[in-house]
């Protein structure tokens, strides 16, 4: 009982300093009272009032756009000389090389100027002989009776009349068939006489308009290959025409599918390696004419000719 008086008497004692001390530090702190309205009251004039702060003004600066006009072949120590006295001091050697090398290799394809086996010019000459004639005509036909060419005049017929070859249509004569001729000659008196001559086949020949080559000429159809000699000299005609990349093309008409074909086909194997270009560039056409003949003929191309579809053969 003693005991618990005693405790409750030291809390109460410990209470009272706490409330003393607080009661001391309120009464201690002043308190300013120069800023303050108090509550009630219609106003108040309060001391001078001095705002701080810091400006923030952005200032932004446009730059403009920077554009070298600048040419380094004008620039101060940067003029060119020529290209000789830039590679002066290096000593290049430009036809050394080639002369050296030439010197062993062996030239892919040898040319052969002494190759004249295809004609130029007329492929066939007449020469009649009549006096006294007063209108003379004359007829060329082929072996299938068709006529392919005529000349006519007045007096005295020409020491020579050439053919070029062309036929009444503008088409190139074949030379797979065999042609004849016929001289007909009328005195004043109306008088006809008729000069048969000696039939005649046309033989290879070239005709060139412009840098377009034509070389046409014709084998048997038994031949066991075609002469090489003809391929080889249209393919330096060929190289020498001028571009590399025109077309060229192999035309071919014999009796049958099979033997134009294969005649077609030999040719074009044997011109590609001797050309200059894609081999691409070689195309075969194949022509049947199951008329009987002997020969085949074969026609070798360049240019505008060689790109146009060939007209169909006779049946």
């Amino acid at each position: 009982m003693i005991s618990r008086l005693g405790i409750t008497a030291c809390a109460l004692a410990l209470t009272t300093l706490a409330a003393t001390a607080n009661a001391a530090e309120q009464s201690a702190a002043p308190t300013d009272t120069s800023m303050t309205i108090p509550g009630g009251s219609k106003g108040k004039t309060l001391e001078s009032i001095t705002v701080e702060g810091e400006d923030r003004v952005r200032v932004q600066f446009v730059r403009p756009p920077l554009e070298l006009t600048l040419d380094p072949s004008t620039a101060p120590g940067l003029d060119w000389e020529s290209l000789m006295i830039v590679l002066a001091p290096e000593s290049f050697d430009f036809t050394g090389p080639l002369l050296a090398r030439s010197a062993f290799d062996r030239a892919w394809y040898t040319p052969q100027p002494w190759f004249d086996g295809f004609r130029t010019g007329p492929v066939a000459s007449f020469r009649p002989q009549v006096s006294g004639v007063e209108r003379w005509s004359l007829e060329v036909a082929d072996s299938r009776g068709g006529r392919v060419a005529a000349f006519e005049g007045k007096g005295k017929p020409p020491t020579e009349i050439a053919w070029d070859g062309a036929t009444l249509d503008g088409t190139p004569a074949r030379t797979d068939l065999t042609y004849s001729y016929v001289l007909n000659a009328m005195d004043k008196a109306g008088n006809k006489r008729s000069f048969v001559g000696e039939s005649f086949q046309i033989p290879p020949y070239l005709d060139e308009k412009g840098s377009d080559v034509r070389m046409s000429f014709a084998i048997a159809t038994d031949a066991a290959s075609v002469p090489a000699a003809y391929v080889q000299e249209a393919a330096s005609r060929i190289n020498e025409s001028g571009d590399a990349n025109r077309a060229v093309r192999v035309e071919v008409t014999a009796p049958t599918f099979a033997l134009a074909k294969s005649i077609a086909d030999e040719i074009a194997n044997s011109l590609r390696p001797l050309l200059r270009g894609e081999g691409s560039r070689v195309t075969t056409t194949t022509l049947v004419d199951s008329g009987g003949a002997e020969r085949a003929a074969i026609v070798i191309q360049t240019g505008t000719a060689a790109t146009t579809k060939a007209a169909p053969g006779k049946g």
